[in-house]
């Protein structure tokens, strides 16, 4: 019996090592599992540069040369998670144009606004406590002219004037592509970087104090903050195939000065895709400040006393139709 069981153990010894030895292999890592994508930040733009020129040679219906153009840029940056929400936007636009025989380009288009607004989510689905803030200028400076000649100082510069502002409010957005902000508390912060412009009191600083000769005692204050309440509204959506209208309307009113007369500013971005490359754009502009102060001496006789005088707030408009090149990204 014992030899049977010492022949039954040397037998499988003997059967294990004919065979391939059992080794263990580490686990490789499956190379196809990517992490997820975070889609948290959505950013988009629009690119536009355009030109037009307009030459004429013993043409019977009149008219003058002119050579113009004007470039846009449009930049958003969004985030959205859980019930968080934060919006940025950067819109800037410039253009030129020379007309007739004149030796200048003047500016027809000057506009620099930036904005960040941050949202939680409040009591439904469609309500946000929002904070925003925004500012608004120009980049060069704007002068008066006489036909080919520069009439006195600049009326406008870079932040002459700017406006920061602050709202503290609830934001209403019921789709994607529209938002309507009500901010009870809102602050506005004009600022006028040229002396000489807040020495007169422009776009609504206290002017420069002077002595019976009309010397300078105090200079003018470049800044005034004012609080108030405002009403922002937002719309960006392609109206129809390859149109796009980016609106905002802004209105604001000050508690403590005429609270009756609202601030508004309108800007309408109206895109048309033409192909890959090319667009059209209509830029359209609406400003009313009651503490900007529109002069115009018809007859230059410096009463303003003529019924197409001007000497007074008034709504400020300006529109823009330009071709070209556009890429949106």
């Amino acid at each position: 019996m014992k030899k049977l069981l010492t022949l039954s153990i040397l037998a499988l010894f003997l059967s294990s090592q004919g065979q391939d030895p059992l080794i263990l292999q580490p686990i490789k890592k499956d190379t196809t599992i990517q992490s997820k994508k975070d889609t948290s930040w959505k950013t988009s733009g629009f690119f536009g540069l355009n030109f037009s020129q307009t030459a004429l040679s013993n043409w019977q219906g009149g008219g003058q040369n002119n050579l113009a153009g004007n470039t846009i840029l449009n930049l958003q940056a969004n985030y959205q998670k859980g019930k968080v929400a934060w919006a940025n936007k950067l819109d800037a636009q410039f253009g030129i144009v020379r007309t007739g025989d004149d030796k200048l380009f003047k500016k027809n288009i000057d506009q620099l606004f930036a904005l960040s607004k941050y949202e939680i989510k409040a009591f439904s689905k469609y309500w946000f406590y929002a904070a925003q803030a925004d500012y608004r200028s120009q980049f060069a400076p704007g002068y008066n002219y006489n036909g080919d000649s520069i009439v006195g100082t600049a009326r406008s510069d870079f932040n002459s004037p700017g406006y920061l502002q602050i709202a503290l409010g609830l934001d209403y957005k019921p789709t994607d592509y529209f938002s309507a902000t009500f901010a009870p508390l809102a602050g506005k912060l004009t600022m006028v970087n040229r002396q000489y412009l807040a020495d007169e009191g422009a776009y609504g600083v206290d002017k420069a104090v002077t002595d019976t000769a009309g010397n300078i005692v105090t200079h003018g204050k470049k800044t005034r903050f004012e609080f108030g309440g405002r009403i922002i509204l937002k719309f960006k959506k392609d109206i129809f195939k390859n149109v796009n209208l980016d609106s905002y309307l802004d209105l604001f009113s000050n508690y403590g000065h005429h609270p009756g007369n609202i601030d508004v500013v309108f800007n309408n971005l109206l895109t048309f895709k033409i192909n890959k490359f090319f667009t059209a754009n209509v830029i359209s502009q609406m400003i009313y400040d009651d503490d900007i102060i529109i002069k115009r001496d018809w007859n230059k006789d410096g009463k303003y006393d003529n019924p197409n005088d001007i000497n007074g707030p008034r709504l400020q408009m300006l529109t823009t139709l330009a071709i070209g090149f556009g890429y949106k990204f």
